[in-house]
């Protein structure tokens, strides 16, 4: 019985491992596969509109206004980095959206 209880335990914290471990490399994939876009399909943020903005990972309405205020206040983008002076955009959210957008 002890055996039935201990086995059962085992394949029961496998079950519960699994999961997280294709959720990982699925992430993984994804963001192999992003970084790998052509640069035609990235936005450029010197030209982006709202409605292209909010297609980024992490972006809503109010990020992608703050990009634009940014751009007609400051001037145009001169590289990607520079999106950490935009209010609400930190180095983490720079990471998940830098593959996805360029300066021209």
């Amino acid at each position: 019985m002890r055996k039935l209880v201990s086995g059962l335990l085992v394949l029961s914290a496998l079950a519960i491992q699994t999961p997280v471990v294709n959720a990982q490399e699925s992430s993984d994939t994804s963001n192999a596969i992003s970084a790998n876009l052509p640069q035609q399909q990235r936005i450029d943020l010197n030209t982006a509109t709202v409605e292209q903005l909010v297609t980024l990972p992490g972006v809503g309405q109010s990020k992608a206004k703050a990009i634009i205020k940014y751009r007609e206040e400051v001037g145009p983008f001169l590289e990607v980095a520079q999106l950490t002076q935009v209010r609400g955009i930190g180095e983490k959210m720079l990471s998940k959206i830098e593959s996805y957008v360029l300066v021209k």
